[in-house]
């Protein structure tokens, strides 16, 4: 018989080894599910991140570190232009 489990629980395991870096047999341990259960949540969130509707964090990573790099070029090109009419 398997164990249903909350999406709040699903969400707190995958982020706990994704995000802050846990070992799964730890995070299976503390949680009390089958490392095998949360193998399979972690497959599915990478599924779900890298899926056609979903934005995947690199490549907002990407486009973030575009737009600063635009934004610095601005913020020159706007102090030369200022030194020029003054």
């Amino acid at each position: 018989m398997s164990k249903s489990y909350s999406n709040e629980i699903k969400l707190l395991a995958t982020e706990r080894v994704l995000i802050k870096g846990e070992r799964v047999t730890e995070v299976a341990k503390d949680l009390r599910i089958a490392q095998s259960t949360l193998y399979t949540w972690i497959s599915a969130s990478k599924q779900d991140s890298n899926s056609e509707n979903g934005v995947s964090v690199e490549t907002l990573k990407q486009r973030l570190k575009k737009v600063s790099e635009e934004r610095d070029i601005l913020i020159k090109a706007a102090s030369i232009l200022a030194k020029q009419l003054y």
